[in-house]
């Protein structure tokens, strides 16, 4: 199972949820799919009824969740999809959850950190890199990210000058 994001709130009276998507995510749904809830160690699956995006969120409706119980159950959820129903990808592509946990290196081989995740700015993609409790942004793209192994969780990257320096202020 991989994590698609979280269900953060209700949404009005009809039983609807507002659920933000990790990057990259929210592709993968749209109103029939099957997702998964965790209870315990158990995964309870649910069927998308409806999505709409709504900003950085999208508000969601699962069937057969009506009761205040039920909605309650929701919030705080992590929402997640089996990996084996992921759409093939070409060789050399990857999802991005896929790198998570990487390990950063720069092509001399000193470690920057981990990768905690990916996010959009101004229509680019930011890998968030993390070391030490410390945050680094790094630009997610060619230029910089020399060699990205996902199986192997290794990205070699080739950061302009002050680039790893810029969080330091």
């Amino acid at each position: 199972m991989i994590v698609l994001g979280k269900i953060i709130n209700l949404q009005g009276k009809k039983g609807e949820l507002r659920f933000r998507p990790y990057e990259g995510t929210e592709a993968l749904l749209a109103p029939g799919k099957e997702i998964y809830l965790k209870k315990e160690k158990n995964l309870i699956p649910y069927r998308l009824e409806s999505f709409k995006k709504k900003g950085r969120e999208y508000i969601i409706k699962l069937a057969g969740v009506n009761s205040t119980e039920e909605i309650l159950f929701c919030l705080g959820q992590e929402v997640l999809f089996p990996e084996e129903n992921l759409p093939r990808l070409a060789e050399g592509e990857f999802y991005e959850f896929e790198l998570i946990g990487a390990i950063v290196r720069t092509r001399d081989q000193i470690e920057v950190g981990q990768v905690a995740g990916f996010f959009e700015a101004s229509g680019k993609t930011l890998m968030v890199v993390e070391k030490d409790r410390k945050e680094i942004l790094i630009p997610f793209e060619a230029a910089i990210c020399l060699s990205i192994d996902a199986v192997n969780k290794l990205i070699i990257i080739d950061p302009p000058e002050g680039l790893l320096d810029l969080n330091e202020i």
